[in-house]
């Protein structure tokens, strides 16, 4: 099992945002594309827990 880890998460955000935009010369923009990397992974981690919390247990109603 692979466990998420937001530096990466994070990380390929940022190498994707620089991708679709260029790499900005301004060192502040760059610090600022980081947060918004981290924002985003941030959210997106928090939305798979919430999704994967929500999915159905397999073998249905179980009572111990």
């Amino acid at each position: 099992m692979h466990r998420m880890d937001i530096h990466d998460v994070a990380l390929t955000l940022y190498a994707e945002l620089l991708g679709a935009h260029g790499a900005p010369a301004d060192e502040a923009a760059r610090i600022e594309l980081g947060r918004e990397a981290y924002r985003c992974a941030e959210a997106f981690i928090a939305a798979k827990d919430l999704y994967i919390r929500e999915l159905p247990v397999a073998g249905g109603e179980a009572t111990f």
